[in-house]
């Protein structure tokens, strides 16, 4: 039996499961189109805002999405989301996911046209952690 190891860096390993899954789907599924990108904003050369995803397939996956507060309720975080919704739709995306919790953006994101499709409760001090998806 194969020995199992906790890992603290994790470079090698998740590089060798990612190969092992893109092989398994292309397997079951053929040939994928995978782009990872990110959308920034920023005041003058410094990065204040983004978006970190990724299109796999067809979907658009929102990763991750920071605003300084000092930008918040002013407009960029829908210019940021149409930015790389934009983006995901050029490289073929029909659909797009992002899960946050509720103590961050949800009302955000139904805002900007997501419907929520699942949440975990029992996270620290009362927060849930929410699922929501939008067709582009």
């Amino acid at each position: 039996m194969p020995a199992i190891a906790v890992e603290r860096t994790i470079g090698e390993t998740k590089r060798a499961v990612l190969d092992g899954l893109i092989r398994y789907n292309e397997q079951k599924m053929g040939k994928q189109r995978y782009r990872r990108f990110a959308v920034s904003l920023r005041e003058k050369k410094k990065i204040v805002g983004g978006i970190v995803g990724e299109v796999w397939t067809t979907v658009l996956f929102i990763q991750l999405f920071w605003i300084d507060e000092r930008f918040r309720g002013k407009g960029a975080g829908t210019k940021l989301i149409r930015t790389i919704e934009d983006e995901a739709r050029r490289f073929g995306a029909v659909r797009s996911y992002v899960d946050t919790m509720s103590v961050q953006a949800p009302g955000f994101y139904r805002a900007c046209g997501y419907k929520a499709f699942g949440s975990i409760k029992g996270y620290p001090h009362g927060v849930t952690r929410h699922w929501l998806t939008k067709t582009l």
